[in-house]
């Protein structure tokens, strides 16, 4: 039996944002369940309330072909999905703490506006060529000090293995909202934040590589306070990484949509702009003067800009009366507050027709639960 999701909004919200951010985890899925191990790409074509149907493209010249598979636990399609994942991942040795750990030393700190703090770290390996988007994942902690050769990614040993197997196995036994309570727990202290800028300097003494992180700070949240604290020679950390992915911005008339939280994202993707159209871009800020960090990036000619200044509340609002008054355009990006990007992408996806992975526009946090970060 395999019974229809009746809100299809819903769905092709689960869908898309799956292939487009979550393409290597639905890999790790795909090869838990299919006799091909060497799978080249997968992505989800349906979802039922028991389970997805990908369509699998093995390596080499074979055909793609569909597979289905079941869900293993009750819950909302995001849990049912995300312990799809954490199961597979186990299942094949792999480690449930994120992609690998990166150690920074931070060597500066600057203020741009009253609330985006620059920091300037230093790695011991190389940050992303291409970094637009390219999101840390930072313990909020300082370190005394880094190991001299950070594990690399790969297997985990033998104890971590059992204890990520209890986690499966504990996952799979609690209710909804137990188990979202303790992932909620163990993400309580880290924080996604985006890479501005990257380079490398070349001397005698060898190569060092450095990167700008921008954090828009707010108050008293534990993100603001602990940016706040940091000082030149501190260590920090992040526990993962993850890369955004613009190539359907390279043609066609785009459409380009950032609050505060995606200021950073927006700038590095502008000056990384190799569409010969210049974009549509809407900023949206609660205090006008925090527009003033596009100050200094460099825009592509003839770009157009719509600024709003509005409270989180009216982002979705104010977003689509300034889309109203735009013609057609083929592609968008887009990171601001959830319930506002919902809007948002469906209006895009049912009004303006922008389907699939032309459609990439997501919440970078969320008003009701939880302040920015």
């Amino acid at each position: 039996m395999r019974t229809p999701i009746k809100d299809r909004d819903h769905k092709t919200d689960i869908i898309d944002h799956v292939n487009q951010d979550h393409s290597d985890e639905l890999l790790t899925i795909a090869r838990a369940h299919s006799p091909d191990t060497d799978i080249h790409s997968a992505r989800i074509t349906d979802i039922f309330q028991e389970g997805i149907q990908v369509s699998i493209t093995p390596r080499g010249n074979q055909d793609p072909y569909d597979a289905f598979i079941p869900f293993e636990i009750e819950g909302d399609l995001e849990e049912k999905i995300l312990y799809s994942a954490y199961a597979a991942i186990v299942k094949q040795g792999g480690d449930l703490s994120g992609s690998r750990k990166h150690f920074f030393e931070v060597t500066g700190k600057t203020q741009l506006t009253t609330h985006f703090t620059r920091l300037t770290l230093r790695s011991r390996t190389p940050f992303p060529e291409y970094y637009p988007g390219y999101a840390y994942g930072f313990i909020l902690k300082t370190l005394k000090g880094q190991p001299e050769s950070p594990p690399p990614p790969g297997k985990t040993g033998w104890l971590q293995q059992a204890s990520n197997r209890f986690f499966i196995w504990l996952m799979k036994r609690l209710s909804s909202n137990s188990r979202q309570k303790m992932l909620t727990n163990i993400n309580k202290n880290v924080r996604l934040y985006t890479l501005r800028k990257a380079w490398q300097t070349t001397s005698t003494d060898g190569t060092e590589y450095y990167g700008h992180v921008d954090i828009f700070t707010h108050g008293d949240s534990p993100g603001s306070l602990w940016s706040a604290g940091l000082n030149a020679g501190d260590i920090i950390l992040s526990r993962s990484e993850s890369a955004d992915k613009h190539p359907h911005l390279a043609t066609g008339q785009a459409l380009l949509i950032a609050d505060e939280t995606a200021f950073p994202a927006l700038a590095a993707i502008l000056e990384q702009w190799q569409n010969p159209l210049p974009p549509v871009v809407i900023t949206l800020s609660a205090l006008a003067e925090e527009q003033d960090y596009f100050s200094e990036a460099r825009l592509p000619a003839g770009t157009r800009m719509h600024k709003a200044i509005c409270p989180a509340d009216r982002q979705g609002e104010d977003v689509l009366a300034i889309i109203e008054t735009l013609q057609d355009f083929d592609t968008a990006w887009g990171a601001m507050e959830a319930d506002a990007a919902k809007a948002v992408r469906h209006h895009l996806r049912n009004v303006r027709n922008i389907q699939g992975k032309n459609n990439h526009t997501k919440g970078y946090w969320r008003l009701r639960t939880e302040k920015k970060t």
